[in-house]
């Protein structure tokens, strides 16, 4: 099976996973938009087996919240999302941002539409630009 690497902003957390992906959830959720800082979290998910840590595991932190089965794992250098493995300990969930490269995805989900802001939900409608805008 083909393989991917990922990696944090900086490079020192890195990571190799199959290529392929049981699932993709962008979740528009209160805590999810919070926890990226961004309209929805892109996230994948795929059994422990198929991922190994490459360098910088002892630079990862991880943010559980309280009460909640949410949490973020992120570089201490630069502060970047990075993989972390799920509640239940059956897999690895990987923010699509991280990787170097195409994943393949048996399914995409968008999860919790109903508190997705307005201001995200038009984006095909949006003026869009290849690089900054002129």
């Amino acid at each position: 099976m083909q393989t991917l690497r990922g990696s944090c902003l900086c490079g020192d957390v890195t990571f190799a996973v199959d290529r392929t992906f049981d699932k993709m959830f962008m979740c528009s959720c209160d805590q999810c938009r919070q926890i990226t800082g961004s309209a929805f979290a892109a996230n994948l998910f795929t059994d422990n087996a198929g991922f190994n840590w490459l360098s910088g595991e002892d630079n990862i932190a991880t943010y559980q919240m309280p009460g909640r089965d949410i949490s973020k794992s992120f570089c201490r250098v630069c502060g970047s999302g990075v993989p972390w493995t799920s509640g239940d300990g059956t897999k690895m969930i990987v923010p699509a941002g991280t990787l170097e490269g195409e994943p393949e995805m048996v399914a995409k989900v968008r999860i919790f539409l109903s508190e997705q802001p307005s201001w995200s939900s038009d984006f095909n409608e949006v003026e869009g630009h290849l690089g900054f805008p002129p």
